[in-house]
């Protein structure tokens, strides 16, 4: 069983590979179920993978924890060394990177070279912050010095999605190696050969072969032994809210979790809006990635007094969209059946007689999802649940402080944005939004990894992530008194 960056099959042409776990250095087949992977381009198999059972978790946590202490105790000038050269593996191999993440979850080959590139620039980043988690000292009225020392947590466990399967990863093991700990990593099943590439390449670049360990498997399958392993010292998650309350469910009460999770974000338009400029930040936040994005904007508020305008600008530039330029801009849905849930919410919006606004009426073909705006629709599912897909509901406002009563009535609080000309509304907006980002007259999408990212009611638990957050998640202080 091999794992060679330039075998994975993208052209539809050839076998498929066999793929597994990697557990100490070593692909290997895992005892869990096969999975087939799917090329979204052209329906051929891109890989069959042996995925991981509860045997090669307990595994991969054993040999974590023996090589632990030999991380930590590298210091931050090793690991920097070894996460500078994997950045610099990653830019060499971005050719081959770029189209297995297009194949396997469907974005165009650019966008895939660009989350490459981005990823490359985290673990430099984190790289050098890793110098920077200094402790305190402190004084008191006795005679004794005191002062902290900032400590990795140890063992940890990487759970990450598919809809940016190369830099949400990166981003999270750049942090955890950079502050001295050993991983356990899942990556989505439906990124599993973008998954182990990330590992192997990363053992390529130095990182200890018992340090990094990857275990593509199904979650009920290896749930028991991925979070209830006493060796475990930390969860962080990128995915669903309820994949995040089953992990809290079975995580004893001493080990750390950070959650980011989805959201029904929400951008409004006030009425002195630059209508041209209000169309590029609504496609920007709507449609990048065809809207397979936590912080997508789902919702759109729309002054009355620019309701009709609006409408009709952005009615123009979907109709100017065609399926071809659409797999250029927006790539295709992860799978068929993500396909099929989001077109259930364009028919839900049409049976409730509602107007919906498509490049193409009938929408296009199964696995390439039509952009999709729902003018006017009533309250529920549709303007409350996440949708994840190319899909916004344009809802009419009067006030602003209707605006923001409408825009934090939802579970989840992770993005929100305003399109205005006016600092005292935007400045209202932002004070009253119960969102943890909020941004003025700039896409809700692209969130730089040097800043903390924190999402409010559903949308996250425990820690932010992003920048120095992240390490103060990964980290954990011990306070020394000392008298002489």
């Amino acid at each position: 069983m091999t794992l060679i960056h330039p075998s994975v099959t993208v052209g539809g042409s050839g076998d498929p590979d066999d793929v597994g776990v990697l557990i100490d250095g070593v692909i290997t087949a895992g005892s869990g179920p096969e999975m087939k992977l799917e090329n979204r381009r052209d329906g051929s198999v891109l890989a069959r993978v042996s995925s991981a059972g509860p045997a090669e978790v307990a595994s991969a946590y054993a040999a974590a924890a023996t090589e632990a202490p030999r991380w930590a105790a590298l210091g931050p000038a090793g690991r920097a060394e070894v996460l500078h050269r994997a950045a610099g593996l990653f830019r060499e191999r971005a050719e081959l990177l770029a189209p297995i993440i297009s194949a396997e979850m469907g974005k165009p080959a650019s966008e895939a070279t660009v989350e490459v590139a981005k990823g490359a620039a985290v673990l430099d980043y984190y790289a050098e912050l890793g110098y920077r988690r200094l402790g305190a000292t402190f004084s008191t009225d006795a005679d004794e010095d005191v002062f902290t020392l900032i400590e990795p947590l140890g063992v940890v466990a990487l759970i990450t999605p598919w809809n940016f399967p190369f830099t949400i990863p990166i981003r999270k093991l750049s942090a955890a190696l950079a502050a001295g700990n050993a991983v356990v990593f899942k990556p989505s099943a439906d990124a599993a050969v973008t998954g182990l590439t990330i590992a192997a390449t990363l053992l390529d670049a130095g990182v200890p072969a018992g340090l990094l360990h990857a275990v593509v498997g199904s979650i009920p399958v290896i749930e028991e032994a991925l979070l209830t392993d006493p060796r475990l010292h930390g969860v962080s998650l990128t995915g669903s809210y309820e994949a995040a309350a089953a992990i809290r469910r079975r995580l004893p009460v001493q080990v750390p979790f950070q959650a980011e999770l989805g959201g029904k974000n929400t951008i409004v338009v006030w009425a002195d809006a630059k209508l041209d400029k209000a169309v590029d930040v609504i496609v920007a936040s709507s449609f990048r990635n065809n809207g397979q994005i936590c912080t997508a904007a789902g919702r759109l508020l729309v002054h009355d007094a620019v309701h009709e305008d609006l409408l009709a600008l952005l009615t123009r530039r979907l109709e100017a969209m065609t399926e071809n330029s659409g797999a250029d801009q927006l790539g295709i849905l992860v799978s068929d059946d993500e396909a099929e849930r989001v077109e259930g919410y364009v028919k839900l919006a049409e049976q409730s007689g509602s107007e919906v606004v498509r490049p193409d009426p009938g929408g296009w073909n199964t696995d390439r999802v039509a952009p999709a705006l729902l003018v006017d629709p009533a309250a529920g599912p549709l303007t409350s649940d996440e949708i994840f897909g190319p899909v916004v509901t344009f809802e009419r406002i009067r006030t602003l402080a209707e605006a923001i009563e409408s825009a934090n009535a939802t579970a989840y609080g992770l993005t929100s944005g305003i399109v205005t000309e006016d600092i005292a509304v935007a400045r209202r907006f932002w004070q009253g939004s119960d969102a943890g980002t909020v941004k003025v007259n700039a896409p809700l999408t692209g969130i730089p990894f040097h800043v903390p990212f924190e999402g409010y009611g559903r949308s996250g638990a425990g820690w932010a992530e992003g920048g120095e957050a992240s390490l103060d998640f990964f980290t954990r202080t011990k306070t020394v008194y000392l008298r002489s």
